[in-house]
This record gives C-alpha cells, structure tokens and sequence, in this order.
C-alpha cells in the first residue's frame, strides 16, 4: 500500500480535497481510493468523467460515523490510466476490480453501495453477483439497466458514440470534460471546483477511459455490455427489501424522469427525493440538502448487520 498527499500534486487545489489517498495494486494496475473514517462501511462509486472529487463533501460528512470509501476508477482521477491495449474498457473488467478492492481492503459487514452516473451499472452488476455483501443502497441519478422506453440516448452523447467525433470531442480536445462541467450544473461551479474536476483529464492520453465509457454504453443487443445490463436489471426487484434512498436531480439531461421512473418501478419501496433545480452533478447543485438526508436515512435505516 502506497499513501500520498494530493497536496504534493503541482496545480491542485488541495483544500478542496483534503485528503489522504492511499493506492492499492487491482488487477495489475494502482488504483486511488479515499478511505477515511470507520464504522459500517459506505462504498461511493463514481461515473464518468468525474472522480472522488464529485463525493468530497459527502465523505467530509459522512466520516465521522462510518467507514467511507471512494475509489477512483481504473483509468480516472488519481488511478493509473492505461492504453486501450493494455487494459479492457469494459463494464465486466471494472466489476472484477471492484470485487478485488473490497477484497483487499478488507471490508466487514455489509456495504452501503451509493451511486452515480456510470457508478449505478458497476455498483449494482457487483451487487447483483455479491447480493449478501449489500445492506443498502443510495442512487444519485444514475441506471443499471438498459435505456428505458420512450427514451433516446442525447444527441450529444449519440454523436460521441456513434461517430467518429467521439475521439476528437472526448479524448483529443477534451472538450467532453470542460462541457460537462458547465452543462451537468444548475448553478455554475466555482472556477476552482471546475478546474479540480478537469484536473486529471488534462492530456488526451488521460482521457481514454472518459472515451470507452461512452463507447461502452449499453444501447442494444450485442453491445459489449448489453447482456450484462440485461442480467442486472433482471435482478433488481431482489434488492426490494433494501433500504433504499432516491437523490434526484430533475434537470439532468441524461439521467432525467424515464430513468427515475424506472427505478421507482423496479424499486417500489424505494424512498425518492426530487431536487427540480439540480442538474446531473446533483451534489454541486443540491449537496447541502442531500447530506442531512443521507444521515437521517442512514440513523432511521440501519443496514444489516
């Protein structure tokens, strides 16, 4: 185990992200993880093309009663960041790495998985496989299933997807993570916030993973991750005893009503709270109220022990 102080990171802002990362040997590659706190452990798993940084407040918030944990995903924020020939870009691959962390860190009891974005597909398809190891679930506007009916993938992710743009808007120019960072917000990010989400995606060689997430979408049949999606999705109403609390921000142009909607009919007893002027970075519009709500969530239901 390596720990380092983002401190020592040349044109960091530190002080929006105090903390002190450890990196753990997954699969052949160094992983970044934030693991801070202790009692029953709540696992966040980011999307794409976020990193840790996204759930900084709530891990301030959250580390004084529990063990919080925050991996970066191979390929984002603060992890190694290979070649497409060195490392598979899949939905599959990330969940055997997943698996392999919480191996090694040695995690006791059952986890509270919290979700967003491309998190919600690589946490539930790890749940779905360890459904004993689950003691509940937190969803911030994010899906584990295929897209639902009536609606269509944004344009502007079609065009990164399904054309050749894709690689010059994403990896070549980043243009994708600039964007993203002004277009997934209701009220604009401080210049210091956007710049510590661009961060790590400065070169074009740091942005494949940002450019295989979008092409690893699952949209039909005989996609590489389709079928796995499919199986989730199948296994959700399992997940029905769970506690589980809904965070949604309604002004996400991805993740919008037909994928809350989704989730409500496959989780019926799901709690939801709707944020109408939150945005896909629900946290930087709506942390300040999802916090409490997360806590009070957390003292009225308990996960199994």
């Amino acid at each position: 185990m390596v720990s380092g102080a983002v401190d020592k990171m040349p044109g960091f802002d530190h002080e929006l992200y105090p903390f002190t990362g450890i990196w753990r040997e997954v699969n052949g590659f160094r992983m970044h993880v934030l693991d801070e706190g202790q009692g029953d452990t709540v696992l966040m798993l980011h999307g794409n093309p976020t990193w840790s940084f996204f759930f900084r407040n709530l891990v301030l918030g959250l580390r004084g009663a529990h063990r919080v944990i925050v991996p970066d995903q191979i390929g984002c924020g603060l992890s190694d960041k290979p070649d497409e020939k060195a490392y598979e870009y899949t939905l599959s691959r990330r969940v055997d790495d997943l698996a392999a962390l919480i191996d090694q860190l040695d995690v006791r009891g059952r986890i509270t998985l919290l979700l967003h974005d491309w998190g919600g597909m690589i946490g539930m398809a790890y749940a779905a496989k360890y459904p004993e190891k689950i003691g509940r679930l937190v969803l911030l506007n994010t899906a584990a299933f295929p897209l639902p009916k009536g609606k269509r993938l944004p344009r502007s992710l079609w065009l990164c997807r399904e054309t050749p743009l894709g690689e010059l808007i994403i990896r070549d120019t980043g243009l994708f993570t600039s964007i993203l960072a002004r277009w997934a917000v209701c009220k604009p990010m401080a210049q210091r916030v956007r710049e510590a989400y661009l961060w790590p995606y400065r070169l074009p060689e740091e942005r494949t993973a940002l450019l295989r997430f979008v092409l690893d979408i699952p949209l039909r049949p005989g996609d590489p991750s389709y079928d796995l999606v499919s199986d989730v999705a199948a296994k959700l109403p399992h997940f029905n005893g769970l506690p589980i609390l809904i965070l949604w921000g309604e002004k996400d142009f991805v993740f919008d009503h037909h994928f809350l909607r989704e989730w409500q009919r496959l989780l019926p007893d799901a709690e939801v709270h709707r944020f109408p002027n939150a945005g896909h970075y629900v946290l930087e519009d709506a942390g300040t109220e999802i916090l409490p709500l997360i806590e009070d969530f957390f003292e009225r239901r308990p996960g199994h022990a």
